[in-house]
């Protein structure tokens, strides 16, 4: 059986070995020479694609070399078949002149790179360009504040700030996969850019209402919805980041989710946090008419000392036990009047050096949104508390906000909040804050 084979070097271009087997499948030497000719075109032809002039040359005689190997089988043919081999040998130089021909010329018309032009069109280019664009959605917004304020101990201070920079990317460019990732700046000590949410969603809301969502991202665990421009004490206290595993159900009216993560409490006297024990569940209801509106939110964690703050706060990494939490909040709507309630508490007690606490927060505001000089503006007011968090967060907070739309997108809020701390026989000061903040904020 007559065959060839090809080796590519990384320096020379390619290196070309021809096997020829007469003892098994003899074969007519006219035969074998349309072979070695078509391979030496092949050959000639593939190898004359690379862009450097030195390897095209050298690979059309390479195959000049190839063919010509092939002659010294045949000197124990016949006469006839000798001057056939001849005749072959001198049509095969021929052809190899040619192409060299061919090539050099192209290379001198078009330069250099003529030969490896791309196989795909502009238009297609611009194509691909656009389905890409189309499947990222950019979002984010950015909050300038002015703000005074008068601490516990009546220290004064005032500053202007660039209080949050957030950048959101969302990119879908299959039905049913989208990726979320969150940039976040917050003026401060550091000054640092943070990826603040990064996660993956299966899922595709037309055929299914069921999801899967898995990275970096905020555990549903409270709702923490609010008029003012302060964080509510609810958030403060019980919001949770980690990365985790969620699945979901969203319908129009309901949903849903289960959650699990590996936190940074453990059970016992281990202190080693490396097994994913922590897990919740979120349940909403939300419905609409025309003049009103209600949505009651429900949620449950297994361990709320892996909030945010209270791990900071509290030396948990071994507690004896998890200390679950639960939440509930409800949002009503009438008219133009709004009315949100929440509550987060600990559901058993935590013992630190034999002191027991079971901290808990909750929000209370009220809102009426009218239309002022043909711009929209939001009055509200909020009442705030928390309990066993003396030296964390104000027993008390008291707010009130005036928010004015003044373009799209664009608002101009500003804010009054008076704190007051724990008595002094529970550990506070029994003093209070002041603090008056502006804030014009962008969304896009």
């Amino acid at each position: 059986m007559f065959f060839v084979i090809v080796l590519k070097t990384s320096w020379f271009g390619s290196i070309a070995h021809k096997l020829v087997d007469e003892k098994r499948h003899p074969r007519k030497p006219f035969t074998r020479y349309c072979g070695d000719f078509l391979f030496a075109a092949f050959a000639a032809s593939s190898l004359a694609r690379t862009t450097m002039r030195h390897q095209r040359i050298t690979a059309l005689f390479f195959a000049v070399f190839i063919l010509l190997s092939t002659l010294p089988a045949l000197a124990n043919e016949n006469g006839s078949n000798q001057q056939l081999s001849a005749e072959m040998q001198r049509l095969i130089e021929q052809k190899v002149d040619e192409l060299l021909a061919q090539r050099l010329a192209a290379i001198q018309t078009d330069g250099p790179h003529s030969i490896a032009k791309p196989t795909v069109s502009k238009g297609e280019q611009h194509q691909m360009v656009e389905d890409v664009v189309q499947s990222l959605t950019l979002s984010g917004v950015i909050e300038v504040e002015a703000n005074h304020t008068k601490d516990f101990d009546g220290n004064s201070s005032s500053g202007l700030e660039l209080a949050t920079v957030e950048l959101a990317i969302d990119a879908k460019a299959h039905p049913w996969v989208q990726g979320h990732a969150l940039f976040l700046y917050e003026e401060g000590d550091d000054d640092d850019v943070v990826i603040d949410e990064a996660f993956i969603t299966i899922g595709n809301s037309e055929e299914t209402p069921f999801y899967l969502s898995a990275g970096r991202m905020y555990v549903p665990f409270g709702n923490f919805a609010t008029f003012m421009i302060s964080d509510p004490l609810t958030l403060e206290m019980a919001e949770t980041q980690e990365t985790a595993v969620q699945v979901g159900y969203g319908s129009e009216n309901w949903h849903s989710a289960l959650y699990a993560f590996n936190g940074d409490t453990s059970e016992g006297d281990d202190d080693d946090s490396s097994t994913i024990e922590q897990y919740g569940a979120h349940v909403g209801y939300s419905f609409e008419e025309q003049s009103w509106n209600i949505a009651v939110d429900t949620s449950y964690i297994s361990s709320l000392f892996d909030s945010d703050l209270l791990a900071e706060e509290f030396d948990t990494a071994a507690t004896g036990d998890y200390i679950p939490g639960f939440g509930v909040q409800g949002v009503l709507g009438i008219g133009n009047f709004t009315l949100i309630g929440e509550y987060i508490a600990a559901l058993e007690d935590l013992d630190i050096d034999g002191d027991k606490i079971n901290p808990y927060t909750f929000n209370l505001e009220g809102a009426i949104v009218v239309e002022l000089m043909g711009h929209e503006t939001a009055f509200a007011l909020a009442w705030q508390g928390s309990e066993d968090l003396v030296g964390i967060l104000p027993e008390q907070r008291f707010m009130a906000s005036v928010g004015i739309s003044l373009f799209e997108d664009t608002a101009l809020t500003l804010e009054y909040a008076y704190d007051q701390d724990y008595d002094e026989h529970d550990g506070g000061s029994d003093d209070n804050s002041k603090s008056l903040t502006a804030q014009l904020a962008y969304e896009f």
